[in-house]
């Protein structure tokens, strides 16, 4: 598995694409949270990858289009007018994805050795890269995998790296590498402002 590097996040394109996720992510609560009151229901459950709703928890018996409950809720019967609103709803795009498609970030290497060839995914799938803030107005930090090792290993076993991996580099305008060290820190410092102010 590879390693993350880190990056604050302070201009450019990354900062486009991670305010655009936080104000979808926003968006999909307050759907979810209507929906959750035309249906009369308690609480929802949603995806992490899109935010969309699986499952609703009614306060008493489930309304009548709906399933009997899981520990994650009740999900749309088939055939409702339900299901059909639950399969219609607008969510959110994963930020590994975002991340990936925005900045040009190969999700894989392609390789070829002697007497064969092969490709491989980079990072662990659907979080090879992510989004870190403290809330909707920053800071901001994201992750992505260590291409360039990656295709370091490769190349010392004797294996020929294709592009876009071969060549990528990971240097993005308004974005500067840390260690995620230094994000704990802002994150602990965050949190004492926090309790101080509440104190």
């Amino acid at each position: 598995m590879s390693e993350r590097l880190f990056f604050i996040i302070e201009g450019g394109k990354a900062l486009e694409l991670v305010k655009k996720h936080i104000a979808d992510r926003v968006d999909s609560v307050e759907r979810a949270k209507a929906l959750a009151r035309e249906l009369g229901a308690a609480d929802v459950s949603t995806s992490r990858a899109d935010g969309k709703i699986v499952a609703v928890k009614f306060n008493g018996a489930p309304h009548p289009d709906f399933k009997k409950p899981t520990k994650w809720g009740s999900q749309p019967r088939k055939g409702t007018e339900w299901e059909k609103r639950f399969a219609a709803q607008e969510g959110y795009e994963h930020d590994s994805y975002l991340i990936m498609k925005g900045l040009d970030i190969p999700s894989g290497i392609n390789y070829s050795y002697k007497g064969g060839s092969g490709s491989r995914l980079i990072g662990v799938p659907f979080t090879e890269c992510g989004f870190l803030f403290l809330g909707k107005d920053g800071p901001y930090a994201m992750w992505i995998p260590d291409i360039e090792s990656e295709v370091q290993a490769d190349l010392a076993k004797g294996y020929t790296v294709e592009e876009p991996a071969l060549s990528f580099k990971p240097e993005f305008d308004g974005c500067r590498r840390i260690k995620v060290e230094e994000w704990e820190y802002l994150v602990a410092k965050h949190n004492l402002e926090k309790a101080r102010a509440a104190a």
